[in-house]
């Protein structure tokens, strides 16, 4: 877990939020774009997430982004008052190995962690009443605060299993999106491309 919060300030993870920044402030009207940690089961991977972006716009960034780094998925959140999903976040100050201690306690196999100055904020996907309940239990054994939850639906696009099968659902959805996401699309591919987040690093 130290080693997915250090690889934060990596050149990898450095590429990935600028190449996110690129292509979203292209594709959406006001996009928010966090570096994350996300935790499953015991273990800790870095990431991004990425707030602000229409239904559409979101599948395909999340295409564009997970065909390019070679992911299985990728997990898209669509906010409206009729979905049976929810996203529920809150504010933690404990350290990521806590958290994922606790996670456990409280029977949650997944979440996401945005590191911020003074604490973190932890977002949880939950289908059901049950897993919004577990929610609630993390939150009260970690003694959060600012507890949200915001109804919509979600969508994993991609292959769990088999990064073939899911770059073939990507280059499917990127086939049917406007022009001006398939010239990203291209773009993704430039030397000017690949240098991105270079002098950040």
């Amino acid at each position: 877990m130290s080693c997915a919060a250090g690889s934060l300030n990596s050149f990898e993870e450095l590429h990935f939020l600028a190449a996110t920044h690129y292509l979203a402030e292209r594709l959406c009207s006001q996009p928010k774009i966090d570096g994350v940690v996300g935790l499953w089961k015991g273990q800790a991977e870095n990431s991004g997430m990425i707030d602000g972006c229409g239904n559409d716009q979101a599948r395909e960034l999340g295409a564009l982004l997970a065909k390019y780094y070679h992911q299985k998925a990728a997990l898209v959140f669509d906010r409206n008052a009729t979905g049976k999903t929810s996203l529920i976040s809150f504010h933690a100050t404990q350290a990521m190995g806590i958290i994922s201690v606790m996670m456990t306690r409280a029977t949650i196999n997944g979440a996401t962690v945005i590191p911020q100055v003074h604490d973190s904020l932890i977002v949880i996907i939950a289908t059901d009443p049950d897993q919004r309940a577990r929610a609630r239990r993390l939150y009260s054994l970690l003694h959060g605060h600012g507890l949200r939850e915001e109804p919509g639906s979600t969508e994993l696009i991609g292959d769990r299993d088999d990064r073939g099968k899911a770059r073939a659902i990507y280059a499917e959805i990127l086939s049917h999106a406007p022009a001006e996401v398939q010239q990203l699309d291209k773009e993704m591919y430039s030397e000017k491309f690949n240098d991105l987040g270079m002098q950040a690093h």
